[in-house]
């Protein structure tokens, strides 16, 4: 589980809950309070700051079990992959949602690609690039 997949889940729970990020530590809280956090260091380490005040808490166990998922996840496999623009021709790599490529700017269409995306795209015979001389731009 990524980080932010972890984040969604728990702020889909509840109004109530939301997430700090700081640095790769992942801190829970309930209204203002922090409850929680998963340790960014240690694989399967979940903190809770009082286990008593968290079991009262709404959706407190689909919240343990997020958690959970997160601890378990490889140290490695939590962050976001890096992604990037495929920048060609004065323009940006856009596909569409049917799979056609084009570099025309236009909204709702994925512009940027995780490395491993790119790589499945070099195969693609109907995006007729030359790969050795596009840029690839890192998106933050």
């Amino acid at each position: 589980m990524k980080y932010s997949e972890a984040k969604k889940a728990i702020e889909a729970l509840s109004s109530k809950y939301s997430i700090d990020m700081e640095g790769n530590y992942l801190h829970v809280k309930y209204k203002i309070y922090e409850i929680a956090y998963v340790d960014p260091d240690e694989r399967y380490k979940v903190c809770i700051w009082s286990k008593k005040i968290f079991s009262k808490l709404t959706f407190s166990n689909k919240l343990y079990m997020i958690l959970s998922e997160l601890a378990m996840t490889p140290l490695d496999e939590r962050k976001e992959d890096k992604k990037y623009q495929v920048k060609a021709f004065g323009g940006v790599l856009n596909i569409n949602i049917f799979g056609a490529a084009m570099f025309l700017p236009e909204d709702k269409l994925k512009t940027k690609f995780t490395y491993k995306e790119i790589e499945q795209l070099k195969k693609r015979e109907d995006i007729p690039l030359d790969w050795d001389k596009v840029e690839l731009e890192e998106v933050k």
